[in-house]
């Protein structure tokens, strides 16, 4: 056994990584430097890689489960020897098997740059951090999830080894500076990889049939010429009523809602979505979900009124995925707040970590923040919330990449605004910086949330299909700056037009009545707001001093104020302080909010009243 040193150096990109860095070496292994054989094992590419279990007997399969309980009983817990760091990262050689055998697997080591080996990425749910199952890694046991266990049974095949990465095994878990150093070269292993297979689970809910239909649509296989029936070919497989129940039930899997898939998919050259096991390629899913009308249901529906929603999500991951390969900075920080915000993490900081690879990101990731985990939290988002800010406003760079004119500057910028405030906060936060842990529960006044599958517009553009029809703030965006405070805490001075304030709020919608100041309330399309079942959920009503009715987020109250800034789509709830900073107005971020009114909401108001518009603070 020959122990290495556990750091190397990371000044490998000019250099020849053999002369360097001895862990890619022939025959180098994670414990030891004794080579084992490994040319034996070269990946196959096979558009099939379950192939199934052998159809034995219960008694036989008794028998086997035995004997792989005692193996992993007797064998010794695995240790992590080496450190994974400069360009290298680890590579487990999952070997033949079939059934309920062990899974075993080796650790080699390979460059993340310039890899020497064909290898695939699995991209799954942990859905728990309990490692209450086994595998053997280098002879030792290793233990995994339950659901890691099942993934890799179905990926290894009956004869030969393939080469694949895993988060799980491939990182050292427990290692803070480890995992945070393949956070940040995550974008080449996973671009280097020659597929990515992404584990949606076991067999269920007709997800056999569902692949079959996406194989055999993706193929043309129905009969167009058929008057009376055009796609018989694909309804002898399943009707229209059971192929969206079981499409409903495949987007409410645990896979389409975690935060690491997300960068997994978009920077893949290929994927193929393996359901225990069928297999169906990511592209035909994708295509078969954009066909496929789910049925639509009254009141509040979170698959369609919630920002994030599953079809949304993959919409701008298949963006993302057709920019990151043709070398293009996409996700811009609208993306990444609609898809953290609506994905889970087991460490709430992924959420932020986990775009470090598709995106100009220049937060380092560093999980070794103790002993105050919250601390560190408030400071990451503080600091990536000021990152974006500035970059928008400033950085040639940031703006040359993603293509922003004006508008698409002001639109990035307002954002990131309406994704904060007080009332959307667990943490601790200035009240213009977004909480990435507050997931969206109400339907958003600021924008759409139509999955825009069928456009897959380039770069930024998918942008425009989602803004919103308000136009409340104008076209025109004046001060927008961060200042530092002596306290540290961040501040945000805008251009803002003070319109109102709320006299009395409602939990249920009010009795409308005459605006003493604007007489009768205008009627249109858009007044229908306050009655829709969708927008109200989760929001209380308002009547302000002018007359006017509107609706925001529940914990506004009495005397709040109603602004309009200069280039916001829609109005803002904010709460004055007692003071004054730096001679300007100083209030709290609480909410968006509607306004009933059509001079307010598309901009004519501002246009007449812009000249009033003055500087104020928000802490």
């Amino acid at each position: 056994m020959v122990s290495v040193s556990p750091r190397l150096r990371d000044s490998l990109d000019y250099e020849e990584p053999e002369a360097t860095d001895p862990r890619f070496s022939l025959g180098f292994r994670s414990l030891d430097l004794a080579t084992n054989g490994y040319d034996q094992y070269e990946l196959q590419y096979d558009h099939r890689p379950f192939s199934g279990f052998p159809k034995t007997g219960a008694i036989e399969r008794k028998r086997r489960r035995r004997q792989s309980d005692q193996v992993l009983d007797y064998a010794v817990p695995f240790q992590y020897r080496t450190t994974a760091d400069g360009e290298a990262f680890r590579l487990a050689l999952l070997l033949p098997g079939t059934g309920t055998s062990p899974v075993e697997c080796r650790l080699i080591w390979e460059s993340s740059k310039r890899p020497k080996r064909e290898y695939a990425c699995l991209s799954y749910c942990w859905e728990t951090v309990e490692r209450t199952t086994a595998i053997l890694c280098d002879g030792y046991r290793f233990p995994i999830t339950k659901n890691l266990l099942m993934a890799l049974q179905k990926v290894r095949k009956p004869t030969i080894g393939i080469h694949i990465w895993i988060d799980q095994i491939c990182i050292n878990q427990d290692d803070y500076q480890e995992r945070a150093h393949q956070v940040s070269i995550m974008k080449y292993i996973f671009s280097n990889a020659k597929e990515v297979i992404v584990w949606l689970g076991e067999a269920g809910d007709r997800s056999a049939k569902l692949c079959e239909y996406a194989r055999r649509m993706a193929r043309g296989q129905h009969a167009p010429n058929d008057r009376y029936s055009p796609k018989s070919a694909l309804n002898r497989i399943m009707n229209q009523r059971q192929l969206q129940d079981a499409l409903q039930r495949l987007l409410e899997r645990p896979w389409f809602k975690r935060v690491w898939v997300i960068p997994e998919v978009a920077l893949s050259h290929f994927s193929v979505v393996a359901i225990g096991d069928s297999t169906v390629s990511w592209d035909n899913l994708v295509r078969l979900i954009r066909d496929t009308q789910l049925p639509q249901s009254a009141g509040f529906d979170k698959q369609t009124a919630l920002l994030g929603n599953p079809r949304q999500r993959i919409a701008i991951i298949t963006q993302m995925s057709a920019s990151q390969s043709k070398g293009l900075f996409h996700t811009d920080i609208m993306q990444l707040l609609i898809l953290a915000k609506s994905s889970q993490a087991t460490d709430v900081r992924d959420k932020v970590y986990a775009f470090y690879g598709v995106t100009l990101l220049r937060t380092h990731p560093y999980y070794g923040e103790i002993p105050d985990r919250k601390t560190s939290i408030e400071r990451l988002y503080v600091e990536i919330a000021c990152h974006y800010v500035n970059s928008i406003l400033y950085d040639d760079y940031y703006s040359r990449w993603h293509g922003l004119n004006e508008a698409r500057r002001t639109q990035q910028l307002m954002s990131i605004l309406y994704s904060a405030g007080r009332l959307h906060q667990h943490h601790n936060l200035p009240s213009w910086v977004p909480d990435w842990t507050y997931a969206w529960y109400q339907a958003p006044l600021w924008c759409k949330t139509e999955s825009n599958l069928a456009t897959l517009l380039p770069r930024d553009d998918w942008s425009a299909g989602i803004r919103s029809d308000h136009r409340a703030g104008g076209e025109r965006r004046e001060t927008f700056e961060i200042i530092d405070a002596a306290t540290a805490r961040h501040q945000l001075r805008v251009s803002a037009l003070i319109f109102d304030s709320i006299l009395e709020t409602y939990e249920a919608t009010p009795a409308m009545t005459l605006s003493e100041e604007h007489g009768p309330l205008e009627p249109s399309d858009s007044a229908t707001a306050l009655h829709s079942p969708t927008l109200s959920y989760g929001r209380d009503f308002f009547k302000t001093t002018k007359g006017f009715f509107g609706m925001a987020t529940r914990g506004i109250r009495q005397n709040d104020t109603v602004v309009l800034l200069l280039g916001g789509d829609v109005p803002f709830v904010l709460r004055a302080f007692n003071r004054e900073s730096n001679g300007t107005k100083t209030f709290m971020l609480l909410c968006e909010c509607y306004v009933q009114a059509n001079s307010v909401m598309v901009g004519d108001y501002m246009r007449t009243e812009w000249s009033r518009s003055e500087d104020i603070t928000i802490l």
